[in-house]
């Protein structure tokens, strides 16, 4: 079990690297009334890549902790839902609901990238998500720092 613990803390390592790096990327990216459908397109597929990379990680714990993610059709919605859950004799809470409420704005931005075919990219919009997934960000870090901690006491990591 500590070595599947150990390679699920690297796994989110690398996961949240992935966030970080959109972030820094969207900080690049001119978004306003003059942005092209470029800008917006490369600031959309970086948003899209930062809410993944947070879903990469709550599936990980879920498979390893709970022993499985949520499955149907709300399966996003789900898997938010529970990271926000404090599951007795399982795990804390993952994410506080503040958290959760920002990742469901990103998870709906999510939803049209992949959907919206027909629909245009709205610069104004991509800056307002934007502008929502720095907020979230220094609240996510402490939250998922907080779940590094769980995953080494339970591994039994004696450095953490």
């Amino acid at each position: 079990m500590n070595a599947t613990l150990q390679r699920l803390r690297a796994e989110i390592r690398f996961d949240r690297e992935a966030f970080e790096q959109r972030l820094r990327e969207l900080d690049t990216i001119p978004l306003g009334a003059d942005s092209t459908a470029a800008d917006a397109a490369q600031a959309a597929v970086a948003l899209h890549h930062a809410y993944c990379a947070v879903e990469s990680i709550l599936i990980r714990v879920a498979r390893q902790l709970e022993g499985s993610t949520p499955d149907g059709a709300e399966w996003h919605q789900a898997l938010l839902h529970a990271a926000g859950l404090d599951i007795a004799g399982v795990r804390p809470a993952l994410l506080s609901r503040e958290t959760v409420q920002s990742l469901r704005r990103l998870l709906g931005f999510r939803h049209f990238f992949r959907h919206g075919y027909a629909v245009p990219l709205d610069p104004l919009q991509l800056a307002e998500l934007r502008r929502e997934a720095q907020a979230l960000a220094p609240r996510l870090r402490r939250e998922l720092d907080q779940v590094d901690v769980l995953l080494a006491e339970v591994a039994g990591d004696p450095s953490e």
